[in-house]
């Protein structure tokens, strides 16, 4: 096969069809440009490496009215503190299971449909800005040269080191994670249940997200510092053992999850950086779903709207990306790095001590905020953040 059948030619070239490619190639699409979708799996979704919660506010504003693409509503979460005290939050708001596997590949095939080109199975290996200012994308097979390139591979990528950045992860902004789906009797559909303490997942949490009909994500993540090889599965296997003695356990998959600080800066000429590649991840929660569907359309909407008639790209333009991700989630995840950073000082003493004041509350009067002013009482600088992070 001739080099020339084995080049193609793009405005946008997206890498990674998660929830943030996928948004971004979405946009861009619509809005006219040449795009093309690559992803390294034969299959869009999967695996699935998440909880899968999301707010429903968010999920309408950044994905559209789609409860065709979640499993289960969720009414109360449950808080369990390491001596086992356990606090139930009534008053939170409308929030989802989501299937994953279903948005993930609604999300590329809507790109699709928009006229991107969604290209599977293409592992890229290296991203090169070329002499003429575009962008070449090589997979062992295939070539793919663009003047704009957004890096949305997700956590495990490295693709934008070549480019310029640094976006290694310290052991104490990065949490192992297990991750698999289970079946019992034992889950409350109607709750979310988050366990803490240093015996179940040192400086992180485990948590039972129902998806409905008996089955559940069940997860924990371990920092970095605390971590070693395999000590996440192991965990996870003593915790269902403990909590869903029986259970039905399949799918079991493990990861990193960011819980840094988002990459400054996001775009390096004509690149970009968007979802877990530009480690948009709430630093406290790990939560990152509605960050990476916001930071993915926003991403494809200011790079399409970059183009001037004659096609060239205009560098300035894209910048607007990063400041707008900036006074928006990114100053949310400011702020989430802060509360991480006090309650990573925390013991299992103080977990308790925080969850046995907030026992004693009726449930529908306890919502998220409340309990964070609780655990940052006496810090006012702190509060101040839970209280805009979390109000």
């Amino acid at each position: 096969m001739s080099l020339e059948k084995t080049r193609q030619h793009y405005d946008i070239a997206v890498l990674g069809a998660g929830p943030a490619g996928s948004s971004a190639a979405l946009q861009a699409a619509k809005l006219g440009r040449s795009v093309c979708l690559i992803d390294r799996n034969a299959k869009v979704g999967s695996p699935v490496r998440c909880g899968e919660g999301i707010g429903y506010h968010s999920f309408i504003r950044h994905a559209g009215n789609r409860l065709d693409w979640t499993l289960n509503r969720i009414r109360q979460s449950i808080m369990v503190s390491p001596s086992g005290i356990k606090v139930t939050i009534g008053n939170i708001d409308e929030s989802y299971i989501l299937d994953r596997e279903a948005m993930d590949s609604g999300l590329a095939a809507e790109a699709a449909q928009a006229g991107a080109d969604l290209v599977l199975s293409t592992p890229i290996v290296a991203v090169k800005r070329t002499a003429g200012g575009t962008y070449e994308c090589r997979s062992p097979e295939r070539t793919f040269d663009a003047a704009c390139v957004i890096i949305a591979d997700g956590v495990e990528s490295r693709l934008a080191r070549s480019l310029g950045w640094n976006t290694a992860l310290s052991l104490g902004d990065v949490e192992s994670c297990a991750f698999c789906r289970v079946t019992s009797p034992l889950i409350d559909q109607d709750a979310c249940v988050f366990f803490t303490g240093s015996t179940v997942a040192p400086g992180g949490y485990a948590w039972i997200f129902p998806r409905g009909k008996g089955d559940a994500n069940v997860g924990l993540g371990i920092i970095g510092t605390q971590s070693g090889p395999g000590k996440a599965r192991e965990c996870l296997e003593r915790f269902i053992d403990r909590e869903l003695p029986g259970a039905r356990v399949r799918e079991k998959h493990c990861g990193g999850v960011p819980v840094g600080k988002w990459v400054r800066p996001l775009v390096r000429d004509g690149a970009m950086l968007a979802g877990d590649a530009a480690r948009q991840v709430n630093s406290i929660s790990g939560a990152g779903i509605h960050y990476s569907l916001y930071a993915g359309n926003l991403a494809g909407t200011i790079a399409a709207g970059s183009f001037s008639a004659n096609g060239s790209i205009d560098y300035n333009k894209l910048r607007r990306y990063e400041a707008e991700w900036k006074k928006t989630y990114g100053k949310q995840q400011d702020r989430s790095y802060s509360l991480k950073e006090f309650v990573m000082k925390t013991d299992d003493a103080f977990l308790d001590r925080v969850a046995s004041s907030l026992a004693k509350e009726p449930p529908d009067r306890l919502n998220y905020l409340r309990v964070f002013m609780r655990t940052f009482a006496g810090r006012p600088l702190l509060l101040l953040k839970a209280m805009k992070l979390f109000g």
